[in-house]
């Protein structure tokens, strides 16, 4: 049996691109919604367990008849200063039997959050080992999708030190996805952690995806870990400049990676960020 030894840290910040990075995140919404789950489950036998979270937020800063408008999800072409983030993320897990362990924790926040603070957050870790040739099959996927119009720079910034000249925000439309998945998976330690920013007041906070997998063999047994794992990362960019809708930079790419046999190690950390040029 073949091993594998499979370490990839991919980060991608926003020093990386400034020139085709200027997200601008929504606001809150004057309700908000805060929620935590916390599962565990120590068992023998056939097992299934899905979460997911589907989250869209609008936002517009327009002022007609004598008072501000401040959007709200339609189709088609946004308006000027209007700003949409689509926040998805879906987890499954299912067993044919065997012994598993593991533990849980989904934490989700609408409010509007600094850097460093996220209003998604996951975290598993899970141990699992077959009995009579029983299988684990599981995957996880994340997706932020941003969308602006441009709008003007004097209207955002909070910052004292910034520049008092008129200028603009350009538009943009940026896609990120991060995922994982285990086929045949017979024995092992399988561990991830996510978060997200999709909302924010301060236009100096960026848009942020994070998401981490590692796969190790039990700590019980003297054997690696055995089955296939699966990792895809990828992310579309469409930036313009000032005022115009017409597209000035576009940047897409994508990493996948794939281990089958008995693996030793395996763990892929990928970093996410996308805002504004000061």
């Amino acid at each position: 049996m073949r091993n594998f030894y499979v370490i990839l840290l991919f980060l991608l910040g926003l020093n990386l691109f400034l020139i085709a990075s200027a997200d601008r995140l929504p606001n809150e919404t004057n309700e908000n919604q805060i929620f935590t789950i916390d599962t565990e489950i120590k068992a023998i036998g056939i097992m299934s367990e899905e979460s997911s979270v589907d989250w869209t937020i609008d936002y517009q800063r327009l002022y007609m008849n004598g008072e501000y408008d401040y959007g709200h999800i339609h189709d088609g072409i946004l308006n000027t200063t209007e700003t949409i983030a689509i926040l998805q993320w879906d987890d499954s897990l299912r067993s044919s039997g065997g012994s598993i362990a593991m533990g849980k924790k989904i934490s989700y926040n609408s409010k509007n959050k600094a850097s460093s603070r996220y209003n998604l957050q996951t975290e598993k870790v899970m141990t699992y080992r077959t009995k009579e040739g029983s299988h684990l099959f599981g995957g996880e996927s994340w997706s932020l999708d941003v969308a602006g119009n441009w709008d003007l720079k004097r209207e955002n910034i909070r910052c004292v030190f910034a520049d008092s000249q008129p200028d603009y925000f350009p538009a943009f439309c940026n896609i990120v996805k991060a995922g994982s998945s285990i086929v045949n998976f017979n024995t092992g330690q399988l561990s991830t952690r996510g978060v997200s920013r999709a909302v924010t007041y301060y236009t100096q906070y960026p848009a942020a995806l994070n998401y981490l997998i590692a796969v190790r063999p039990d700590s019980k047994m003297n054997s690696p870990a055995m089955g296939t794992i699966k990792t895809n990362f990828g992310v579309s960019i469409m930036e313009a400049r000032n005022q115009s809708n017409n597209v000035s930079a576009t940047n897409t790419w994508k990493d996948s990676t794939s281990a089958t046999g008995g693996i030793e190690k395996f763990q892929k950390k990928f970093t996410y960020e996308s805002g504004l040029k000061f």
